[in-house]
């Protein structure tokens, strides 16, 4: 599928997930809430008698001096960290220099000797500040120690069940003592040796290993993902109702442009939408083209309690068939959608363009609009390819211009990338059916690109108010890629015999350049990940950096306000700079934006990472019914142990262990990108298609085992 750096809906395909409840019910919620103010007030105890947390120092090294760099400790699902600081790059900690740190820990850090300055390494040589959030994960028993396998990457080891705590915990469990696989929240009480497991005390069954949806909560709670709104909360959302037009047409600054053509185009599955389009031609010949995006800020007031909420939250979270959202349904899939047919209050962006895309004029105005029509993409598509319809004069125009505003950015350097992707269907119990491969559509080429351009002008129109007033703004930025990680691609490339030659800076062109050098070539796919790989995440700031990967001078996030807070704020700033005369920021204004800028980019790579292992963990679950079945793949990694082989059918990755690929020695060449056989010559690369065998799968461990099928 087309996907930029930045999808501007934010997920792989420029479209929104179906909006399901949460899971969980007013019963669970309220006994939870009980179980919470218990735990809480033991543990103040419990901190009070232990007394104040201590700072950690792991035994040290020889010649590790008293100085470091003090940062927060990431960890990741290979086993090394990142330790992020207030200046500077990440530092990467390998594994074995992890210590007896955990993930969300502070912790000071010393830089390894002739490590590089843009990609530092160091060791860990004290932990400041423990996370003190409990760690979620599957009981293990080994002998007569029972342990926690925590989920995700918060901590390296298994945790050891202190046996006091534990067998008060276990008189006191409904339905008996924990079995083999039961969900616990388990909080980390000392871990002194790295050489040694910790220790943990349990707080919380969260569900036995058959519970259904448990699978869901276990990786949502392991991430602080919020299951369910607090009851008062989901009050306060009932409250709040729909102004009449004439009401909020009041208002001096909102326009009524319930005259225009305005119309949806979403998933067949979708419950919410906010946004819509609508295009007119002039009689001068030139095109009016509206992005009217949802005005959640009306709804949403600053400071509420559901602002608080949504802050904290930060994004709405997609896992395959279930979303945690991020505002109450009575807003996201009433209040705020925009339905046909009944007048709705938006935000907006009304671009004047000719027939190659330039924008001649620029309206940005809060409105009151009414759709006329709910499209799925489907549906677009097949007008798109000629079937008749009383809007397809309109959705050809708009495929017209979407095709000039592509190009436009492609001459700009924008970086598109064809990611093959797969949606997995699930049945109500949770089990997957299937897992089949995504149609990129010219339907979703077609919103996308009306997202990226209103998104680019609100941007861009916030920058020319900031060289004449001062104007704090929440910008997306896409920094330039690392010098080092360039390298290493084009190092890549050239092992798959391909030359490419950098000027004196990299710059979107040559990605683009790379990209078309690939277009036509068998490993297409996986260089195509190892370029975005190589590429540095997205990120919010109050500084325009510019967007890298878009080749736009300025970009925000405006379109998407029901789901990422970010675009919520950018709403409530914009109103402020279009308001008639000066509107006085009230102080704290910078320090806020710079606050909701890190929280969010945060927040974000947590539901990433959260979505990619639910998706991993349906996929294996799915992969466990085809064993013994022979699939055609491409091999996407190389190490010292074997291949990674990902599977071009189903895009799941697994291992094909060293030990299967014959008696005779492999070993992995000093670029590490291909396996080498002492004996036959046999060379496995990077690259290489081949055909495996399904040997076994682990959903809960997130492997799969393969064989080289050799016929």
């Amino acid at each position: 599928m087309k996907r930029t750096p930045d999808s501007p809906r934010g997920d792989s395909s420029g479209s929104k997930a179906p909006r399901k409840k949460s899971p969980g019910n007013d019963a669970a919620r309220k006994d939870t809430a009980k179980k919470d103010a218990s735990r809480k007030d033991a543990s103040k105890k419990e901190s009070a008698r232990r007394g104040a947390p201590r700072k950690i120092s792991p035994r040290r090294t020889r010649g590790a001096s008293s100085e470091g760099i003090t940062g927060k400790l990431s960890l990741t699902a290979r086993g090394f960290g990142f330790v992020q600081t207030p200046t500077g790059p990440d530092i990467l900690v390998p594994y074995d220099h992890l210590s007896v740190a955990a993930s969300g820990d502070i912790v000071r850090v010393e830089l390894l000797p002739g490590t590089a300055s843009d990609k530092p390494a160091g060791r860990i040589v004290e932990v400041l500040e423990r996370n003190q959030e409990p760690l979620t994960g599957r009981i293990r028993r080994r002998g007569k120690e029972v342990r926690l396998y925590p989920e995700g990457q918060r901590i390296s080891r298994a945790l050891v069940l202190e046996p006091a705590s534990l067998a008060q915990f276990e008189d006191r469990l409904p339905g008996g003592p924990l079995q083999e696989g039961d969900i616990l929240r388990v909080r980390l009480t000392l871990w002194t040796d790295p050489g040694k497991h910790p220790q943990g005390e349990p707080l919380e069954l969260v569900g036995r290993r058959d519970d259904s949806g448990i699978e869901l909560r276990l990786i949502a709670l392991s991430r602080g993902l919020p299951l369910n709104f607090p009851d008062e909360l989901l009050q306060e959302a009932e409250a709040i109702r729909m102004p009449t037009p004439r009401k909020a047409l009041r208002e001096k600054t909102r326009q009524d442009l319930r005259n225009l053509t305005c119309f949806t185009i979403d998933p067949v599955t979708a419950r919410d939408f906010d946004d819509a389009l609508s295009i007119e031609q002039r009689p001068d010949g030139l095109f009016e083209l509206g992005v009217h995006i949802a005005d959640v800020s009306h709804f949403v007031e600053e400071g509420s309690a559901l602002d608080k909420e949504a802050r904290e939250r930060a994004t709405s979270v997609y896992l395959v068939n279930e979303v945690l959202p991020m505002l109450p349904e009575h807003l996201s899939n009433d209040l705020c959608s925009l339905v046909p047919g009944r007048p709705r209050l938006a935000f907006s962006v009304i671009a004047v363009l000719d027939s190659i895309g330039t924008v001649h004029d620029l309206t940005i105005t809060e409105s009151v609009i009414q759709s006329s029509r709910r499209f799925t993409y489907e549906e677009v598509e097949e007008i798109l390819q000629g079937e008749s319809d009383p809007l397809a004069p309109s959705l050809h125009i708009l495929e017209l211009l979407a095709q000039m505003l592509r190009r436009q950015r492609r001459d700009r350097g924008s970086v598109d990338m064809d990611l093959p992707a797969a949606t997995i269907t699930l049945d109500e119990e949770g089990v997957p059916l299937s897992i089949l491969p995504v149609e990129r559509l010219h339907a979703h080429r077609l919103v996308e690109e009306c997202m990226l351009l209103a998104n680019r002008l609100v941007a861009e129109f916030v920058l020319k108010e900031a060289a004449r007033h001062r104007r704090p703004f929440l910008y997306r930025v896409h920094p330039q890629p690392k010098e080092s990680d360039v390298e290493q691609l084009l190092e890549l490339l050239e092992q798959l015999g391909i030359r490419y030659h950098l000027g004196e800076t990299v710059q979107p062109e040559d990605y683009r350049n790379i990209l078309a050098l690939i277009e036509n070539l068998e490993f297409k796919d996986l260089v195509e990940k190892l370029a975005l790989k190589s590429l540095p995440k997205a990120v919010y700031s109050t500084d325009n950096a510019g967007h890298f990967g878009l080749g736009f001078e300025a970009y925000t996030h405006f379109t998407s306000p029901i789901r990422r807070y970010p675009d919520l704020v950018v709403h409530r700033m914009l109103k402020r700079y279009i308001a008639p005369g000066r509107i006085a920021l009230r102080r704290g204004v910078q320090d806020l934006l710079d606050q909701v800028a890190s929280h969010a980019s945060e927040k974000e790579r947590n539901a990433t990472e959260a979505e990619r292992d639910y998706t991993r963990l349906k996929s294996l679950q799915y992969l466990g019914t085809k064993t013994g079945k022979v699939y055609s793949g491409v091999i996407s990694g190389v190490t010292s142990f074997g291949l990674f082989v990902q599977l071009n059918r189903y895009l799941v990755e697994g291992l094909v262990h060293i030990s299967t690929l014959g008696k005779e020695r492999f070993e992995l060449n000093t670029q590490g990108y291909r396996l080498e056989g002492s004996d036959s010559g046999t060379v496995y690369t990077l690259g290489d298609r081949v055909r495996v065998t399904i040997k076994g799968v682990n959903p809960q461990e997130r492997k799969a085992d393969m064989e080289l099928f050799r016929e």
